[in-house]
This record gives C-alpha cells, structure tokens and sequence, in this order.
C-alpha cells in the first residue's frame, strides 16, 4: 500500500471560525458544525436536511415530470384489474425500487407481479425477448420499469405494437428521445429541482403521487411512505448517489424507520450484517448493500426482492441463507480477480481487462481501485468476443462525457456521474483506452491524482452520537476521517481478515482489514501514520477503521 498525500479537506481563515454561527443557530457542538462547514455547508439553513428533516420540506411529487401520466395510466390499470409488472433492475436501486413499487400498489388493490433481468442472459434494461416471454405468460396490460429503460426507444415501440402500454421511471442519463410510453418519469426533464433522486427516489415520488399523499403526507400514509423510505434510503447509498438536500432528508428518515420496527426480510438482513439500534449511511454502504447486490452479482436478483417484500419469518431465514452463501461466494471470487490484476500504472483512466473475470464483481473491484488511485477505474470482462467493462469514479469526474467520448467505439454504454457500464468489441480495448485517458486528463485538468481530505485529528470530531445527528455521510457529503499517528502499542491478528490495533496515546482502538495491497502487519513500537474513520458500535464503542497510510507532509 502505497502512503497517499493528504490535506486538510477545507483550510480556515486564519484565526477565523466561520462555522460557529451554525452551531449557535442550531445549538450544536462547533465540532460537528465545523465537519458540515468543510463538506462546503455555509448557512444553518442547509443543516436543516439532516436535522429537520420534516416532511413539509420534501418536494410535491407531482412536480416530478411524468408524474401526472404515470398515475393516470396506473390508477386506470389498477380499476380495471389489468395486470402489472413491474420490470426493474438487478442492482440495489433497481431491487429496492422494485419492492417500493409493487409494496405500494399492493396496498392499492393492483393486480401487480414483477420481473428483474438476469445480469449474464439478459443485461441491463429492457429486452425485447424478455417483454415478448412476459407478454405469453403474464399477459399484463401495463409495464412499469423502475431504474431503467429511458434510453430502450426502440423495444417501447416494438412492444407496444404487442398491445403492451409502458410507464418509464428511471434517473440514468436520457437520449436524444423518449421512448413511446403512456408517461416517462424522470428527474432530469424539465428543470426538476433534485436531479439526483436515484432509481427508488423515482419511484418512491410516484407512490406517493399515487397514494394521493401530497403535497406532503400525514396520518397513516406518512407512517406507511416512512416505512417505503426504509427502502429508499438502502437503493440511494448503494447507487451513491448525492447525500444533499432532499436525498439527504429522504435517507435521514429511511435511517431513523429502518431503526425502529423491520418486517421479517430486513430483520434477516439487519442480523446477517450485525447492524443493531440506529444506523448510518455506510451500514449500508458496507453491510446491507453488499448482501443485496451479491444476488443479482452472482445471477438472478428475484430472491433479493421476495427478501424485501416476504411478511413470512420462515421465508425470511431460508432466503437469508442463500443471500449470505451468494454473497460469501461474491467475496472470494471478488479478492481473487482483485490480486491477479496488474496495479494501477498512474495515467488519468485505469482501465484493466481480465478475460476470465466473473462478469458480477467487476463493479466491485473497479471501485476498489478507484479508491486506492483517486482516479476514475475501469475493469473489463470478455464474452464472445465483447469486453463488458464497469467503471466508477470519484466526485469531481463525469462518466457520463467519458462514455460519449468513446462512443464511436463501443456497442453501448450508460448510468450516471459516479458509476457506469459499457461494452465494446475487446480488439478495440486500446481505442477505448485512449478516449478515456484523454476525457479524463481534461476533467482532471492535468493535475496530480487528488490527495486524501481528512477533517484533522481525532480531537477535532465529536463524539458518535453527536457525529450521528449529520447522517447521513455518503456521496456528496463524505464520512469523517481523522489522521492518527503514533507508536503502536500491540498488534493481534484477528478472525481471518483484519487486525486489531493500538497505538500509544489513543484509547479506541484500530481496525485494519485485509487486501492484496495492505503492508507487512505492524509490530509493537513501529511508528504509524493512517488515516482512519470512526466507528461507533452500542455493544463495543468507538474504534477507528484504517482507510490508508498517510504520507509524510514535508513543510
């Protein structure tokens, strides 16, 4: 593990402290008001996502373009009991939208069922095969898709030359038409207000349209779109997507519900990742999301929304099972393809390709090395001939341009700033190459590879339970990370994965996990320099997550 360069991830005016009218507005900790201040938060109103997060603050879901059609079309389907899919994703976004969609129109009386795609028979978005074996079997009046199909023009068009009416809800990146449905809900149209709802954010907006709980719900719809949040808050941290302003306040009260009382398939998943009592943002991000997206990684992703929606206990614990078995087979395909990949050669786009490379952890390891780099990353399977590439990149960087640029290249592509896909014909790697290395050194400016932003010592962070009124810490509003340095006091290998560290000077203690990439495990009385995140736990307390070795900074 290469030692990264660092800052501090905003610089004060000298003797100045900018965040204190914040802390005495909201009667806060200047700690915790200085941590918002550094993500770039100025004026206490822009703290009231995260601390007030009341319903009335929310936008009316009816100013969502597309809204009014889809409702209108969906109610018509609903009084004249036609048959409803709801044809979603395999990733979390499009899982949880999915459940979100049919749990709301359950409670409206709908004859409703769903289909998700197989990543490796079927791909990402609508096929027209796959609405053809819908059309024989299901025989459905209307398809809802949710986290997909803005982009599908042409099998819209071909299916409903089958008689099968569509209302579109995505948030991936639109072109240059609309596909020929009843409604299409989009984020993007029209100069809507939060461009950064993702898949479930979509779809939660129109349940809510069509729960007539607008502009804001009360009552028993509030109780019950709390409880839809749950599933809004798991799909937005997963797709990491924009934790400001109205994300921020949608996954704020998803966090709050998803503490209280769960139905039996979230219970299951709460106690397969040993998440208890409230949460954050990155108890998803590293506990429940993983297990979800393990489904559909490793084949079809059908079991991981039955997880979602199942009011059986029995049912629960069976399906728990085999989502922890995918998801424990996902990790150690995952560290293999990981080792075996040559390391970042430091241009300004890491693109790798490994033929053999099981086409459902790509994403994964792509994001790994996004992160070690600071460079948008890219890793590339082969079937048949055609790479299928993931690529991911850190904020400050726009996949959605570095796709266009290469678009005299590949077979298709798309998704959205910070995560996208794309396929092309593997003999045109090096095409494909160079159009990502050009987009990329232009986004970046030329600059070096951006050092690691850190909020200081673990002095300058608040304790945990203040730390917790800022969740949720996520895309656009990043975790805290202190620098810690001292001599380390003792050093255990714990379980099979991490060690367990103390330095002198520090009473909580270091958490280290393994990789192919991690350096020799330190000894007693070597001298350390990480930077690392808190971790608070109600049954063990605060310890400290070692995210990197720190550079030394030269004066």
């Amino acid at each position: 593990m290469e030692p990264k360069a660092w800052r501090i991830r905003r610089e004060s005016p000298a003797g100045l402290a900018p965040w204190k009218g914040m802390a005495g507005a909201w009667d806060l900790d200047p700690r915790l008001t200085r941590l918002a201040w550094m993500r770039g938060v100025d004026q206490p109103e822009s703290l009231a996502w995260r601390l007030d997060p009341a319903w009335t603050r929310t936008t009316d879901p009816h100013l969502l373009p597309g809204v009014d059609g889809a409702v209108a079309r969906i109610r018509k389907a609903i009084e004249a009991q036609e048959r409803i899919v709801i044809y979603g994703d395999y990733d979390v976004d499009g899982v949880t939208a999915t459940a979100l969609m049919v749990r709301a129109l359950e409670k409206l009386g709908a004859n409703v069922s769903f289909f998700i795609p197989n990543r490796f028979s079927d791909g990402y978005g609508l096929h027209l095969d796959c609405i053809q074996e819908l059309k024989a079997t299901r025989d459905p009046g209307l398809i809802v898709s949710v986290d997909c199909g803005v982009r599908s023009v042409d099998e819209v068009k071909a299916s409903t030359d089958l008689g099968l009416d569509w209302v579109i809800t995505d948030h991936h990146a639109l072109g240059p038409d609309l596909p020929p449905a009843c409604a299409v809900v989009h984020p993007h149209l029209e100069g809507y207000s939060n461009r950064f709802l993702a898949g479930v954010g979509v779809a939660f907006k129109l349940a809510q349209a069509l729960l007539g709980a607008v502009p804001h719900p009360s009552g028993a719809d509030a109780g019950f779109l709390d409880g839809l949040l749950k599933l809004v808050a798991i799909g937005t941290v997963a797709d990491m997507m924009p934790l400001v302003d109205e994300n921020a306040l949608l996954v704020r009260r998803g966090l709050d519900s998803l503490a209280g009382k769960n139905g039996p398939g979230l219970a299951a998943l709460l106690r397969a990742a040993k998440k208890e009592g409230s949460l954050g943002a990155q108890d998803i991000a590293f506990g429940l999301a993983p297990r979800l997206n393990a489904v559909g990684r490793m084949g079809g992703a059908e079991d991981a929304v039955r997880l979602l929606l199942t009011r059986d206990v029995a049912e629960a614990e069976s399906l728990m099972v085999r989502v922890e078995a995918l998801n424990q087979e996902r990790r150690t395909i995952q560290q293999d393809l990981a080792a075996r990949l040559p390391r970042p050669d430091g241009g300004a786009f890491d693109l790798v390709m490994d033929p053999s490379s099981h086409k459902g952890v790509i994403g994964i390891v792509a994001g790994h090395r996004m992160r070690t780099s600071g460079r948008p990353s890219g890793v590339c399977t082969v079937i048949d001939g055609v790479a299928h590439c993931s690529l991911r990149a850190p904020e400050g960087y726009d996949l959605g341009e570095l796709l266009a640029l290469a678009q005299p290249f590949i077979l298709g592509g798309g998704g959205h700033r910070a995560a996208a896909g794309l396929s092309f014909e593997a003999s045109r790697l090096a095409f494909v190459r160079q159009a990502f290395q050009r987009g990329a050194e232009a986004q970046c400016l030329g600059r070096e590879a951006s050092p690691l932003l850190l909020d200081g010592g673990p002095g300058d962070l608040p304790e945990d339970a203040d730390l917790a009124r800022l969740e949720p810490f996520g895309q656009g509003f990043a975790p805290p990370l202190a620098r810690l340095e001292g001599s380390v006091a003792s050093s255990a290998v714990f379980g099979a994965d991490h060690w367990k560290l103390r330095l002198t000077g520090l009473s909580d203690p270091l958490t280290w996990f393994s990789n192919h990439d991690r350096p020799a495990q330190p000894r007693a009385g070597d001298r350390l320099c990480v930077a690392a995140a808190p971790q608070g736990s109600a049954r063990w307390g605060r310890s400290w997550l070692v995210d990197a070795v720190l550079a030394e900074v030269v004066p």
